[in-house]
């Protein structure tokens, strides 16, 4: 029975460089704790783990979770005694990082716990964190677990990778786009020689738990799908209904995310070069692909203040 998926108001995505500009202020802080050990709860726990272990020079062991039933295992037990760090990504409403305290407590260890971001209503209060989230109603993800966007992922009952799903522009990616302004000339005559354009050389072979999103409007839904089945593509497609006569790149590009993300989906591939940049910066939390004509390039994007 599939897991029912819960309605976030908006992702908060914690990159890389911000995590780890956390971990760097922690850093004197944790050197003046003396801990004899970090422990690594695998595998949310690793990049902070490992960050810290380069900046206090501690050792590493790690401790194996499996969520089905809620029991931890040593990967490399530290020596008796020791006073040791528990690293985690996040501290929630669930029970993994109570139950890896308890057990390294119940080891004979004194144990101290570190998380990336603290939740609110969390079942234990960590010693050091780097986030403490306040909003409730914002899913937070990090760089290692975007797939949560899946809401399928809940289960846990499958590798990571195997939740990605992609969303692919239509022109561009799978047939050439149309000059801007043969549609402003003639529209029907431009409508007319879409659909008579082939499959492009460069075009995709989507997986079929993929998805079209285009910017397309919606009435031209009966062509476009004439199109797609004419060339054997039979995924889902979505179409553009928010009634704007002329939207800009930015309003596309802010469209098609949301689309995305509502729907599930963690990696959108886009034909137009700036609206991959809007995309990426609008929605860093999706892995942005520019197509590049069959020569796909991934996007960060971020504004800068003049």
């Amino acid at each position: 029975m599939s897991m029912p998926k819960r309605k976030w108001a908006r992702n908060v995505y914690l990159d890389y460089n911000s995590i780890s500009l956390r971990l760097d202020a922690l850093a004197s802080q944790l050197r003046d704790a003396e801990f004899d050990a970090l422990v690594i709860v695998l595998r949310g726990g690793s990049f902070a783990g490992i960050h810290i272990a380069f900046l206090t020079g501690l050792p590493i062991h790690f401790l194996r979770y499996h969520r089905p039933t809620e029991t931890v295992e040593w990967v490399g037990e530290p020596p008796e005694g020791e006073r040791v760090l528990v690293c985690e990504d996040s501290a929630g409403k669930g029970r993994t990082l109570v139950h890896c305290r308890d057990f390294v407590a119940a080891s004979g260890y004194e144990v101290s716990t570190l998380v990336v971001c603290k939740m609110p209503l969390s079942a234990v209060t960590p010693d050091y964190c780097c986030f403490d989230w306040q909003d409730d109603d914002a899913r937070v993800l990090f760089p290692w677990n975007r797939f949560r966007i899946n809401g399928e992922s809940i289960g846990d009952d499958q590798p990571d990778h195997a939740y990605e799903r992609k969303a692919w522009d239509l022109d561009g990616v799978f047939l050439d786009d149309v000059e801007p302004h043969l549609y402003k000339s003639d529209l029907a005559a431009a409508l007319s020689f879409r659909d008579n354009v082939p499959l492009a050389a460069f075009a995709p072979k989507p997986s079929s738990q993929d998805i079209v999103i285009t910017s397309r409007p919606a009435c031209d839904r009966e062509r476009t799908e004439a199109w797609l089945r004419k060339y054997n593509i039979h995924i889902p497609l979505v179409m553009r209904d928010d009634g704007v006569e002329s939207p800009s790149h930015e309003s596309k590009a802010r469209w098609k995310g949301a689309r995305a993300l509502e729907l599930g989906f963690t990696h959108f591939v886009e034909s137009h070069a700036e609206q991959a940049a809007y995309l990426a910066h609008l929605y860093p939390e999706l892995r942005v692909i520019w197509w590049n004509q069959g020569n796909p390039l991934a996007i960060q994007a971020a504004p800068i203040d003049e």
